[in-house]
């Protein structure tokens, strides 16, 4: 399995099959490539960068019970309205919420219900 790796800092890996990003132009060119899905875990910075120029078609969130007070914000100011459906969510026994949304189109205003 490829590895796709965008740093500010690294240069080279240990991992085998790593392939490094430099820009958010490599990112386009990989997302309009035949092959696997292209996964972000744990990078805000670069999940609020895809947010901004429209290149998200998933979102796989995790959310956790519990305030920590201030901290990274995964939707910037800087991201673009976007719909999103979803498509999948798990309860887990400590509370979590496991929730799947997908690209849905253009952005419905209404209530809650509607």
């Amino acid at each position: 399995m490829t590895k796709y790796v965008m740093s500010n800092t690294m240069e080279k890996s240990a991992w085998k099959n790593s392939v490094f990003l430099k820009s958010l132009a490599d990112i386009e060119k990989l997302k309009i490539t035949d092959g696997s899905d292209l996964q972000v875990q744990g990078n805000g910075e670069l999940i609020q960068m895809l947010l901004k120029n429209d290149l998200v078609d998933e979102l796989w969130l995790l959310i956790h019970p519990l305030t920590l007070g201030e901290g990274k914000k995964l939707f910037d100011s800087g991201s673009i309205p976007a719909a999103f459906t979803l498509t999948e969510s798990l309860n887990t026994p400590t509370g979590v919420i496991i929730a799947t949304y997908k690209r849905a189109g253009e952005v419905k205003t209404g209530t809650i219900g509607a």
